[in-house]
């Protein structure tokens, strides 16, 4: 039977990040993927491709999430920018009527929220508990676990140990290009062991997507009958293969090319488990 999975998340229209990427990680793993727009990632070429975002009504959302909710009987949902307070709630409630997987992206973008203190306690208080798997960047980290900026394995891992403790029941820190070294390293926290994956830089290039393409890449393996290890490697080696063979494009952030496990893997990626 084909696996399916529902991801509520933002439109980027550059194609690399957001449902965009959602869908096509989804179907990297031959599942039918399905999505709730929350808002809308445009770029204006007169201002240097700046971003700007337009937020979708978060009735409008409701609505959505309701009626694919209704027509399909998913096995995972993935959720990524979330747009406004009243979605992370709506969101909230439906997972907890329906108690399926759920990877949280924790992206720190939310309209109305106020400040980030209360963006972090929107996201504590209603999703982290909810989480099956959590996957926030080293920012992202610090903000929900209440740290200083992170800039090591050590800060990661204590990040993590945090953010389980806040409820979610795996816990995924980012270092990727981001922490200093010449091997992107992620850290797993499941409530008794650490896990640490590594895997050699590929490319020099800021590269969009990344972070939507691994939670949805996660999403996918679960929905697909991956234990969590096995789905947070296999989510590590995809991206990477999509940062080696990433396409350029004219705003100057290249675009993660999701298939590139599959079509043109790189020699370069190897991820390693400890």
């Amino acid at each position: 039977m084909t696996s399916k999975v529902l991801t509520i998340a933002g439109s980027d229209v550059s194609g690399g990040a957001g449902l965009e990427a959602d869908l096509k990680m989804f179907e990297e793993y031959g599942a039918f993927g399905t999505a709730a727009v929350t808002c809308i990632v445009t770029f204006d070429p007169n201002d240097g491709f700046s971003h700007v975002i337009e937020f979708i009504d978060p009735e409008v959302v409701t609505r959505q999430l309701e009626s694919t909710l209704a027509v399909h009987t998913f096995d995972a949902i993935k959720s990524g920018m979330l747009g406004s307070v009243e979605n992370a709630l709506v969101l909230a409630q439906k997972l907890k009527t329906n108690e399926l997987p759920y990877v949280f992206d924790p992206v720190l973008v939310c309209k109305g929220a106020g400040t980030m203190v209360d963006l972090k306690d929107l996201f504590v208080d209603n999703l982290v508990p909810l989480a099956t798997v959590i996957t926030p960047n080293l920012e992202e980290a610090a903000t929900l676990a209440g740290l200083e900026p992170i800039d090591s394995v050590e800060g990661m891992v204590e990040a993590a140990k945090i953010i389980h403790a806040q409820g979610a029941k795996n816990v995924v820190v980012k270092g990727g290009a981001r922490l200093a070294g010449e091997d992107a390293i992620d850290i797993v926290f499941d409530g008794e062991s650490i896990t640490t994956l590594r895997s050699r830089k590929v490319n020099e290039k800021l590269v969009n997507g990344a972070g939507c393409s691994f939670a949805s890449s996660i999403a996918a393996g679960i929905a697909t009958g991956l234990s969590i290890q096995d789905a947070v490697v296999s989510a590590k080696e995809k991206v990477a293969h999509g940062i080696a063979n990433c396409l350029d494009n004219a705003t100057g952030v290249a675009s993660l090319f999701h298939p590139a496990a599959r079509t043109q893997p790189s020699p370069e990626v190897r991820v390693t488990v400890d």
